[in-house]
C-alpha cells in the first residue's frame, strides 16, 4: 500500500492533510482594472487634442469602453499572477473533521432534531 493520504469517511475523526493558502478574489481586481482604465480614458480624451469630428464626451466614452476593457484584462493577468505566488506559498496541515450538533446534516448527537424553543432571534 502506498502512503498517499486518503480522505477520511465523514465524521470519523482521522485527522487529514488539507492545503492551506490565501487565495485572492478575481472580482475586485477586474474591478479596479476597469475603474484604473475609465480613468486612462478620461485624462486621454480630456488632455488630448479636441477633434473636428468628434466631441469630448464622444471621445471619452469610445476610450472608456477601450480602456476599461484593457483594464479589466490587466486585472485578470494580475490576479492570476497573484493566485499562483498563493499557491506556491500554500502549506500542508493536518484538520480532523468533527461533528457539528447545529448541522443536521452532520449527523449530529441529536440526529437533526432541534428544541422549537432554542431559535435564534429577538425577544420581547
Amino acid at each position: 500500500m502506498s502512503s498517499e493520504h486518503l480522505p477520511a469517511p465523514s465524521g470519523s475523526g482521522q485527522p487529514r492533510e488539507v492545503s492551506v493558502r490565501r487565495a485572492p478574489k478575481f472580482a475586485p481586481f477586474m474591478g479596479a482594472g476597469i475603474v484604473l482604465g475609465i480613468i486612462v480614458a478620461a485624462v486621454s480624451a480630456y488632455t488630448g487634442p479636441e477633434s473636428a469630428e468628434f466631441t469630448r464626451g464622444a471621445t471619452f466614452g469610445f476610450l472608456a469602453v477601450l480602456f476599461g476593457i484593457v483594464g479589466m484584462l490587466a486585472g485578470a493577468l494580475v490576479v492570476l499572477v497573484v493566485d499562483r505566488i498563493s499557491v506556491r506559498r500554500s502549506r500542508k496541515m493536518l484538520a480532523v473533521e468533527t461533528e457539528d450538533p447545529e448541522n443536521p446534516a452532520s449527523g449530529g448527537p441529536e440526529g437533526g432534531r432541534k428544541d422549537p424553543g432554542t431559535e435564534t432571534g429577538t425577544t420581547a
